[in-house]
This record gives C-alpha cells, structure tokens and sequence, in this order.
C-alpha cells in the first residue's frame, strides 16, 4: 500500500471526527451510489484539515503546538521543500539549466539523465523522520519523478521545465502530494488493522482521487516566473498557496 507508520492520532478532540468519516467511508466502500461516497470522501478530508489544525494555523505553522484542546501540526519542512523546488525552476526561467546545475553545485557533464534524476531528489531530501519531512520528501520525489518522465538529456528536460513554468504552477503539484502524504502518513498501521487490507487500501485512494480532482478545478494564477524565490517572499507565497489550497479542499457543503 506504499503507508508507513506515522503519528499516532489521537482518539479524541479534532481527530474523533476525522475516525468517525473514516469509518462512515470504510462502511460504504461497496456502495453503487458515488455521490454518496464522494461526500463521504470529502468529508474526510475537510476534518483532516481540521485535525492537522485547519488550513490558516496548518500552513503557517512551523512547530507543532497545543491551542486549547487541539493541535495545530506544522508544515514547515512542506514550505521549505516549496521554497527548493520553486528556487530551481525559478532558476532555470531566468538563468538557463546549465548554470542553475552549476549554481546547485551539480556536476551535470558527468551524469547520466538517470544519474541527474536521482541527484535532484537527494539536493531536494530533507534527513528526518518527521511527518513533515516524510510527506515532503515523497510529495518532492513524484513530482521530480514525472519531470523526468520521457526525459532523455538536459536539453529536453530544460523545454519540459520551461513548458511547465509557462502553463502551470508545478508546486500546485507538489502541494497536491503532500497533503495526501500527511493524510496517508497518519492514516497509520491502527486503521489498516481495524478495517483490513484492502478497506484501507481503497480509502487511501478514494482520498488521493478526491483531492487529485477537486484541485484539477483549483485556479494556480500565480506562476512561478513571477516569484523571486531568492527573497522572503517566496516564504510568504508558499504559505499562502498551502493556505489557499487546503482551504479549497476543505470548502464542503453537508
């Protein structure tokens, strides 16, 4: 199922919710009714964004803390990687890929396509067993995974990123991995004993389908050409995109 352990929640507070949407989803895996279990699946979701803390407190937060009788989770490790990610590409638009190799210390004559691949996800890995690090890094993986997808030289990964700077917000991308990743870290070896196997297997991707879907409707209008990623405001600007976005994925309507 690609889960690994994480956190384990609590069974109370604003986690109580988020188990009882889960077992409501797990009970209606079989249903014929869709709209039914998408509501179901949204639901989930909505107070998973509540259990980390909420969209405004999640996404700004860079330490995990009590506040009352919740805790608000931090994402700082997911903003930095943004921050990574965002640099690089930036870097590229503006400098060319050859001298954002060179500025990111990558000895980029003497790897292979498959060598550079690689190279990337180690400078863009942060070494820690955090959940935070933990999403982060495998949200950063998928995204530089379907980078180099079809990529066989620096000149045609160079295009491909160009391309993707020109028509897309790539960390609109990696934020889509990572919530799903903080959601899959914590749904943790408790439930998938509870409800078997395969239950939680197809609650895993439910929740990857749904969020996958709702954010393909979510308006990226900020490009990545028009951040400075070498300034504080590209700190500002992941914030607000983490922000913006988990607010969007929690907007549900019983």
């Amino acid at each position: 199922m690609g889960t690994s352990k994480g956190t384990m929640p609590p069974s109370n507070g604003d986690w109580s919710p988020l188990k009882n949407d889960i077992t409501q989803l797990v009970n209606n895996i079989d249903i014929p009714d869709q709209e039914k279990k998408l509501k179901l699946t949204s639901k989930v979701v909505r107070d998973f964004i509540t259990a980390i803390g909420g969209a405004e407190n999640f996404a700004s937060s860079s330490k995990s803390r009590r506040d009352g009788e919740k805790t608000i989770y931090s994402s700082k490790t997911g903003r930095a990687t943004a921050v990574k990610l965002g640099n690089f590409f930036g870097s590229v638009d503006s400098n060319g890929i050859q001298h954002t190799f060179n500025a990111f210390k990558i000895n980029f004559a003497s790897l292979t396509i498959d060598d550079l691949h690689k190279e990337l996800i180690k400078i863009f890995s942060t070494t820690s067993n955090s959940d935070d690090a933990n999403a982060a890094n495998k949200a950063m993986a998928e995204v530089i995974d379907e980078l180099f997808t079809g990529v066989s030289n620096i000149e045609v990964l160079e295009t491909k990123i160009l391309s993707s700077i020109d028509t897309e917000n790539i960390l609109c991308q990696f934020y889509e991995r990572y919530v799903f990743k903080r959601f899959e870290r914590n749904f943790d070896e408790y439930d998938i004993g509870q409800y078997g196997n395969d239950k939680a297997r197809r609650v895993l991707e439910d929740v990857e389908s749904f969020i996958h879907i709702k954010l393909k409707t979510y308006q990226c209008d900020n490009k990545l050409k028009d951040i400075d990623f070498t300034t504080s405001a590209s700190e500002v600007f992941v914030q607000g995109l983490l922000q913006n976005i988990l607010e969007f994925l929690e907007d549900y309507n019983d």
